[in-house]
């Protein structure tokens, strides 16, 4: 067996190893996009909570409204800062598996590389030793 064909068993490791990566890098990316949406629909509410708040209380507002909007907004923005701490982790996980696959990637870059050196080297080995044979041929038909 050549020593190309020896190394196909494991270059389709590391194949299989970077789509896997890649899904979870995918996975990820997803992720991420959906915290920070969820971020966003938060602020936006918020935003409008804020505005409504504003609105009621230039109109006039008891102590009991003012002291629930109040707490309301506070929670509001206590679930802000919870979700961008989310978000800053999910996008850090995101960071990690984008590397991982580009390691992977590499690595499977470098594996088929190889490979095709070698099948090249082998090729070219099997070239010379048919051109061998080849003129050795001839050679014999000559003398005969």
């Amino acid at each position: 067996m050549t020593a190309s064909k020896r190394l196909l068993p494991v270059k389709r490791i590391a194949e299989s190893r970077e789509r896997k990566a890649a899904k979870r890098f995918g996975d990820s990316k997803r992720h991420v996009h959906e915290q920070e949406a969820k971020l966003e629909e938060l602020k936006r509410y918020h935003q409008e909570y804020l505005e409504r708040f504003q609105e009621t209380s230039r109109n006039g507002i008891s102590t009991a409204q003012l002291i629930e909007y109040r707490a309301f907004l506070e929670k509001l923005e206590l679930a802000i800062r919870e979700q961008t701490r989310i978000v800053e982790l999910s996008q850090n996980e995101c960071t990690s598996r984008k590397q991982e696959w580009q390691k992977k990637h590499v690595r499977t870059q470098v594996l088929g590389k190889a490979v095709d050196r070698m099948r090249s080297a082998e090729q070219k080995v099997e070239e010379g030793r048919e051109q061998k044979e080849l003129d050795d041929r001839n050679q014999r038909n000559r003398r005969n």
